[in-house]
């Protein structure tokens, strides 16, 4: 369709008629009139971005830097004009989604002695097995862990 297009564009260039194209490349007068018309769509299609790339850069610069800080935050202190959720969107699309910080409590003394001590008294449980029936068969010497 391209080469034909554009042959047709050239054959009319030259000052032939429709008449004189059609009987050249064998189409209807319709098909020249579309190829005269037609134009190559934009790249970009909706609504223009707000933000730029260097916009888009120094939030994730600022969301790198501070991990727990807000889109509002990153929105007021660089002073974008865009709402909250842009920031957000930008965000996304930088792989930096939403993390809320997981509440653990502190391991004490007590607690790392207690798990040394069961991790030393269960260091070889499972080369015995000691609870099987008899009937089991034994396991081999390479599936014992």
């Amino acid at each position: 369709m391209h080469l034909k297009r554009t042959l047709i564009k050239k054959l009319i260039g030259e000052g032939k008629t429709y008449k004189e194209v059609q009987k050249i490349i064998g189409c209807s007068a319709k098909m020249i009139s579309n190829a005269l018309k037609w134009r190559a769509k934009p790249e970009r299609r909706g609504r223009k971005r707000k933000t730029t790339i260097k916009m888009d850069r120094r939030i994730t610069r600022m969301a790198k830097a501070q991990p727990m800080i807000s889109s509002r935050m990153i929105k007021d202190s660089l002073e974008l004009p865009v709402s909250t959720v842009t920031v957000r969107r930008r965000l996304c699309e930088a792989n930096l989604f939403s993390r809320i910080p997981r509440k653990v409590p502190l391991l004490k003394k007590r607690h790392v002695q207690k798990r040394l001590q069961f991790a030393k008294e269960h260091i070889n449980w499972n080369k015995r097995w000691p609870n099987l029936p008899p009937s089991y068969p034994e396991p081999a010497e390479s599936q014992i862990v």
